[in-house]
């Protein structure tokens, strides 16, 4: 856990466990962001291995080379990959 985290400064989440067995993982972004909710779904084996993640067991990279991108980045920020662009903006050189 990231000291932001620990002061109660990062992102907030939630987990959900569903009927199927996959889990819905809900991070919202800091407050002062002002950006809605974002939602990941994981497997029970990708849950655990974010567990993992979150218990300080590895790089998010390393631990869940099986999401996208942008859905690591929800994991460890809450910002989706709009927000991102809008607030960041495009690629740039």
């Amino acid at each position: 856990m990231n000291m932001a985290d620990r002061l109660g400064h990062g992102p907030k989440r939630d987990a959900q466990r569903q009927l199927d067995g996959t889990w819905y993982v809900t991070v919202t972004a800091p407050r002062y962001m002002d950006l809605l909710p974002q939602t990941v779904i994981l497997s029970a084996d990708q849950y655990s291995r974010y567990c993992d993640w979150r218990n300080g067991a590895g790089l998010i990279q390393e631990l869940l080379g099986d999401l996208s991108l942008d859905q690591r980045e929800v994991l460890m920020t809450g910002i989706g990959a709009a927000d991102f662009a809008r607030m960041f903006g495009g690629d740039d050189e």
